[in-house]
């Protein structure tokens, strides 16, 4: 068996491994324009950081990195974005060599740090268990329940963080009286939550750049200022915290990209009417689903879980110092 550099012309060899061991590790289904899209083709992917098992002309092993210095710590990390295996073929020494390459190529790239991460740019879905082909849009980091995370730790990767994927079918969502209640007396105390109105609602901009989260910089204001349903947290006036944009995918899934409240006006509520109020949009507006990850420790998830999500999977977010 050939470790080697991928090539276009393998392609093909790699959406029959996807659909395969791919799908064996819980990833969704893809055809080529849509693993092109997502992967090979993306602008963020990186030919001298993926490589091939190759047999016979037949493609038995996948890895793919990626680097980038406009990349979250860019600068000194490179991300790991999947490693597939053949069930011929997989094993331990065969994930050694795919990971080893990867490495090697990000320490020729002057890179310190190999991650496994939700910054990664190369999104890529897995079905969500127990649910019928339901997915998540990413990954967030290794998952708990393969052979690959155990592999890691073995190979110098830690768990920085756990990551808890969680699910909720919209059908059963009904919104709660008493969010009205508590939403009036908010009201009284100067707090609300309406959607995003350009020109009357002032501050998303600061807002969004106090949270420190580098995903939601640009995400978030051109969501807001182009237009689209965003729904936010009010102090008077002033954008205190979001969640959105409200929209449902093509999969079905509501579309969530985050939920945050400006530190300055936590403790007033506005967190969990946030969330309520988005659960209800998504379902009017006909999403069938919700999913979202949280890390394990995260007390939101106390809010989550009252409204009626469920975890379903549990990812490890890993990271190597990578040695000279």
């Amino acid at each position: 068996m050939k470790l080697r550099l991928y090539e276009r012309a393998d392609a093909p060899e790699v959406l029959r491994l996807w659909n395969t061991a791919g799908a064996a590790a819980g990833y969704a289904p893809l055809d080529a324009g849509k693993l092109d899209e997502l992967l090979l083709a993306h602008p963020a992917f990186c030919t001298e950081s993926t490589f091939v098992l190759e047999e016979r002309g037949a493609i038995l092993g996948f890895a793919a990195g990626c680097t980038g210095d406009t990349l979250a710590q860019g600068a000194v990390r490179g991300y790991v974005s999947c490693v597939l295996l053949d069930e011929t073929c997989d094993t331990a020494e065969n994930t050694a060599l795919l990971l080893g390459a990867v490495e090697d190529s990000f320490r020729a790239k002057g890179k310190s740090v190999a991650a496994v991460t939700f910054f990664n740019p190369l999104r890529l879905p897995w079905i969500i268990p127990g649910t019928d082909g339901h997915r998540h849009n990413n990954m967030p980091g290794i998952a708990k329940d393969i052979p690959l995370y155990e592999r890691m730790l073995a190979l110098g990767y830690r768990e920085a963080a756990t990551e808890m994927a969680m699910y909720l079918d919209l059908a059963a969502f009904a919104y709660p009286a008493a969010m009205e209640e508590r939403a009036a007396k908010m009201a009284a105390q100067g707090y609300t939550v309406d959607w995003y109105k350009e020109g009357v609602h002032r501050g998303v901009d600061e807002m969004v750049a106090s949270l420190g989260n580098s995903m939601w910089d640009a995400e978030i204001p051109a969501a807001a200022h182009g237009g689209m349903r965003l729904l936010v947290g009010l102090s008077g006036d002033t954008v205190a915290g979001f969640t959105g944009p409200v929209y449902p995918e093509p999969t079905g899934r509501g579309y969530f990209a985050g939920i945050a409240v400006e530190e300055r006006y936590r403790g007033h509520g506005l967190g969990k009417l946030l969330f309520y109020r988005l659960c209800r949009a998504e379902k009017e507006c006909g999403a069938l689903y919700m999913s979202l990850f949280t890390g394990i420790d995260n007390p939101a998830q106390n809010i989550y879980k009252e409204a009626g999500f469920t975890p379903r999977r549990y990812f490890a977010v890993m990271i190597k110092e990578l040695k000279s």
